[in-house]
């Protein structure tokens, strides 16, 4: 004998169910990433490694064709005659490490991008929701700072507090859009205004300075 709040959790349950399969696409592209991270910032691969997440509200369905799309902005990736790559569908069940190969890439560009899949009855995915990757200062020449330090002498027999640098500046316009690039012979942490930049901690990580 069932009681009735069973009764009441197993309709609900069949409800669900029946209201996902209903409204969920039968097939689509998700988390997006480019070299394992999502929507990266200071990729130096000259050919960036594409990876994506297909899903679909039956079972079974397996990638058998993709395509992806490049541009300089997200809204030309809508204009087919404003692409700066196109893979043109490509009979492949590979959804990781798809590797970029369209025109060389320089110093700071931007390049949005989209996949859409194709299963083994080919039915269609629509175009992801688009991601981004940004390409880090690639030559030495790209870089104009010098290498900065406190001017404090250090006792290397104990510990010293870290130091502060800081400098103050005034900008005569408004402000679009800024990249501060930042390295240290150690670790470091930066603020604007006091607040803190970025969540990654002990950055910049391992670096070979030679």
């Amino acid at each position: 004998k069932l009681h009735k709040p069973f009764l009441i959790i197993l309709f609900g349950i069949i409800f669900l169910m029946s209201t996902w399969g209903a409204t969920a696409p039968a097939l689509q592209v998700s988390q997006l990433k480019c070299e394992y991270k999502t929507n990266p910032v200071g990729i130096d691969v000259l050919s960036p490694r594409l990876s994506w997440v297909i899903e679909s509200s039956k079972l079974g369905v397996m990638q058998a064709a993709y395509e992806i799309r490049a541009a300089a902005s997200e809204k030309e990736l809508k204009s087919k005659n404003k692409l700066i790559w196109h893979s043109g569908k490509v009979d492949s069940d590979e959804s990781i490490h798809i590797a970029y190969a369209g025109p060389t890439l320089k110093s700071g560009d931007r390049v949005y991008w989209q996949v859409r899949v194709s299963d083994k009855n080919g039915k269609r995915s629509d175009w992801s929701t688009p991601a981004v990757w940004e390409m880090g200062l690639l030559n030495e020449s790209d870089w104009q700072g010098q290498w900065i330090s406190a001017d404090i002498k250090e006792d290397v027999s104990k510990s010293n507090p870290a130091h502060m640098l800081r400098k103050d500046f005034s900008l005569k316009s408004k402000i679009v859009s800024a990249r501060a690039y930042i390295t240290s012979l150690g670790l470091y942490e930066m603020e604007l205004n006091g607040i803190r930049v970025g969540e990654e901690v002990l950055t910049p990580g391992w670096n070979a300075y030679q």
